[in-house]
C-alpha cells in the first residue's frame, strides 16, 4: 500500500475525508401510490418512512435472490433512491415491469445532479462550523438520523444532505446540481484544513469499505446471492411488513434454517490470500469462496471478505485453507491460515459514545484548569452536545464552565436548551437562577429558583411513588416466576426433554435471582437442543453471576459456534461481547 492511500485511510478513520463520486445515480419517485407500490416491491418498510427519514433497501426476485440494493429516502411527498449506476437499469426494468395502474412515476435524475461525500468522526463538527454554529445543534438544520435527509445550504450551494456511511464512519452524502460538486469539494477542502480533512481516492475507498465489511455489488455479491447470504439483511429487510417479491423465501430462511454459505471476514494469520473468486478448501473439502481482500492499515493486517459454509464460519476459529489447482493432487496449491470474524472488521464508536468520551475529556481538562483560563473543555463539550443533542450532563457542565469563564450569555443559552430538553431538570433551573443573578436579572432569577424548588418537591414525591411501584413490580415478577416454574414442572413430568419447558424453568429461577437452581435447567436445555443459542447465552450469564468464569467462557464459546452455524446474529454478538469482556478482565 502506498503512503498516499495509507494517509487517506487514516484521515477518514481519525478526522475527515471528502471526495466526489460518479459511480451512483439519483432516482426520483412521485405519485399518490408511490409508497404502497414500493412497499410491495422492496424488502424494507417504505410506508413507515416519515419525511426526512430513509433506510437501506433491496429488490429481490421470486427466489429471494438479490437484484439491486440501494438507499431510499423520503422528503415530503417525494421518494429519492440512490443506487450504483451499474445496478440502476436492472432496478428500473424490474420496477417498471411491476407498475400497472398505480399512480407512481420514476425518473433517473443522474444527469442533473452530482454527488459528494464527507466521512469521518469529525464530519459533524466540521459541518456545524459551515452552518449557523448555534442552530447547528438542532436537527432541523441537518439529517440527524441514520439515512436521514435534509435540504441545506452549504458554502453557498443548495444541496440535499443525507446521513450515509460508505466507510463505517459517521458522515454525509451531498447531492448537488450538475457542475457544483467539484467547486463545493474545493471549498470543503479549504475550510476543513484545521480538521485534518483530505481528499480520498479510489484505492483508499476500497480499503475503507472492506474494513467496514461493506460488500460491493458485482464483486462480493451478485444476482445469484440470496439476501441473507450477504450482510444486507441486517439493515435492508423488514420482517414485520407485508408481502413483497421474494419475501416468502427470506422469511422461511429466517424461521427454519440458516443459509449454507454466508459472507464473513477473514484475518490473515500466515501465508497470503489468493485472488478474488478462488474456491477455498479445508482438508480437501470445498467450503467457500474468497472475495475482496486488502491490507488494512487500521488493523495492520491483511483482511478479506469470503463466503463460508455454516460448519466453518464460527467466529474466532482459525482454519488452514487450501486453494484448488488444476493438478489432481493439489500438492502445489498455496495455503494460508486465517481467523474467522463476524463482519465488520471495524465498528466506529456511535455519536453517543464519542460524546461521552468528549465529556470525560472535558471534565479532565476542567479539573486541571485551576484559574479558568483554558477554553478546551468548552470546545469539547460543544462538540459533545452536537453529537448527542439530548446529553443533559454535557449541557449542564457546559453551562457551569461557561459561567466560570464569565461567558454568562452563552451559559444561559445552553441552560435554556437543557430546560427545553427536560422541563423537569432541577439543575437547569437552579443554574439559570445563578446565571440570571450574575446578569442582574433578579426577577428572572427568583422565578427560576422557585421552579427548581417546586421540581425538587415533585421529584421527591415521584421517587417515593416509583419505589412503591418498583416493589409491586418485583412482587408481580416473583409470583409469575413461581407460577411458571410450577407450570413447566408439569410439562417436564410428561416430557423431561422438552427444550422450551427446560429453558423456561431456568429463566424463571433467574428472575428469582436463584442462579444455583437455574443452572441445571439451562445446562439441560443446551444438551437437549444443541443449537439453542439463547440458552447458551443465558447459561453463560448465569455462570458469570455464580463467579464461575472459566465455565462461563466455555458456555459462550460453545454457544458462539452454535449461533454461527444457525445464523443467530443477535445472541452471537452478545456472547462475543461478553466473552471478550471476560478475557479482558482475566
Amino acid at each position: 500500500m502506498n503512503e498516499v492511500t495509507y494517509t487517506q485511510v487514516k484521515a477518514v478513520r481519525n478526522a475527515i475525508g471528502a471526495w466526489a463520486r460518479n459511480s451512483h445515480t439519483f432516482i426520483r419517485f412521485e405519485g399518490n401510490d408511490v409508497a404502497t407500490w414500493l412497499q410491495s416491491q422492496t424488502s424494507n418498510d417504505v410506508v413507515a418512512l416519515q419525511s426526512g427519514q430513509g433506510h437501506a433497501n433491496t429488490i429481490l426476485d421470486r427466489k429471494g435472490r438479490l437484484q439491486a440494493h440501494f438507499t431510499l429516502h423520503r422528503w415530503e411527498d417525494e421518494y429519492w433512491l440512490i443506487i450504483e449506476k451499474q445496478q440502476a437499469p436492472r432496478l428500473l426494468e424490474q420496477l417498471d415491469s411491476h407498475l400497472f395502474i398505480e399512480d407512481a412515476r420514476m425518473a433517473d435524475a443522474g444527469d442533473e445532479v452530482e454527488q459528494l461525500l464527507l466521512q469521518g468522526p469529525r464530519s459533524l463538527h466540521f459541518l456545524s462550523t459551515l452552518l449557523d454554529s448555534t442552530e447547528a445543534i438542532s436537527s432541523e438544520f441537518r439529517p440527524a438520523e441514520k439515512f436521514g435527509c435534509q435540504p441545506i445550504e452549504l458554502c453557498g450551494y443548495q444541496v440535499l444532505a443525507f446521513r450515509i456511511s460508505e466507510t463505517g464512519e459517521d458522515g454525509f452524502l451531498f447531492v448537488t446540481l450538475q457542475g457544483e460538486a467539484q467547486p463545493l469539494l474545493e471549498k470543503l477542502l479549504e475550510a476543513g484544513k484545521a480538521f485534518g480533512i483530505v481528499e480520498v481516492g479510489d484505492a483508499a475507498l476500497n480499503v475503507l469499505r472492506i474494513e467496514a465489511g461493506i460488500p460491493r455489488f458485482g464483486i462480493d455479491m451478485d444476482t445469484t446471492n440470496r439476501m441473507p447470504e450477504t450482510t444486507l439483511e441486517r439493515e435492508a429487510a423488514s420482517y414485520e411488513k407485508g408481502c413483497y417479491l421474494g419475501q416468502e423465501v427470506i422469511a422461511k430462511l429466517r424461521a427454519y434454517s440458516s443459509v449454507k454459505q454466508a459472507l464473513i471476514g477473514l484475518i490473515l494469520e500466515s501465508g497470503s490470500f489468493p485472488s478474488i473468486n478462488v474456491a477455498l478448501q479445508i482438508n480437501g473439502q470445498e467450503v467457500g469462496v474468497l472475495k475482496s481482500s486488502v491490507h488494512s492499515p487500521t488493523l495492520d493486517r491483511h483482511i478479506a471478505l469470503a463466503y463460508l459454509d455454516r460448519d466453518w464460519r464460527t467466529p474466532g476459529a482459525v482454519h488452514n485453507f487450501m486453494e484448488p489447482t488444476a493438478s489432481d493432487a493439489n500438492q502445489n496449491a498455496p495455503t494460508f491460515q486465517a481467523r474467522v470474524i463476524v463482519l465488520p472488521f471495524l465498528t466506529a464508536p456511535s455519536r453517543e459514545d464519542r460524546a461521552r468520551h468528549l465529556y470525560d475529556m472535558a471534565l479532565e481538562h476542567f479539573d486541571r484548569d485551576e484559574h479558568d483560563q483554558d477554553d478546551s473543555a468548552i470546545e469539547l463539550l460543544r462538540e459533545a452536545v452536537l453529537l448527542s443533542p439530548s446529553f443533559e450532563d454535557a449541557y449542564e457542565a457546559l453551562g457551569v464552565i461557561l459561567n466560570r469563564h464569565h461567558r454568562v450569555d452563552e451559559a444561559i443559552h445552553f441552560m435554556q436548551i437543557l430546560a427545553r430538553l427536560n422541563p423537569d431538570s432541577v439543575m437547569a433551573h437552579t443554574n439559570l437562577s445563578v446565571f440570571y443573578i450574575a446578569k442582574g436579572m433578579i426577577p428572572e432569577a427568583e422565578d427560576e429558583k422557585a421552579k427548581a424548588a417546586v421540581l425538587q418537591m415533585k421529584h421527591a414525591r415521584k421517587a417515593r411513588e416509583a419505589e412503591e411501584i418498583a416493589a409491586e413490580e418485583r412482587e408481580r415478577i416473583r409470583r409469575e416466576a413461581v407460577e411458571r416454574i410450577a407450570m413447566f414442572k408439569e410439562v417436564l413430568e410428561f416430557d423431561p426433554d422438552d427444550p422450551l419447558a427446560t429453558f423456561g424453568t431456568g429463566m424463571a429461577y433467574i428472575q428469582l435471582n436463584d442462579y444455583e437452581s437455574a443452572l441445571p435447567h439451562l445446562q439441560r436445555a443446551t444438551q437437549v437442543q444443541k443449537d439453542y443459542s439463547v440458552a447458551y447465552l443465558n447459561l453463560g450469564k448465569c455462570l458469570e453471576f455464580l463467579k464461575r468464569t472459566v465455565d462461563a467462557k466455555r458456555a459462550y464459546s460453545t454457544g458462539i459456534e452454535s449461533a454461527a452455524r444457525k445464523g443467530d446474529l443477535m445472541p452471537l454478538r452478545e456472547m462475543e461481547r461478553r466473552l471478550k469482556s471476560l478475557d479482558e478482565s482475566a
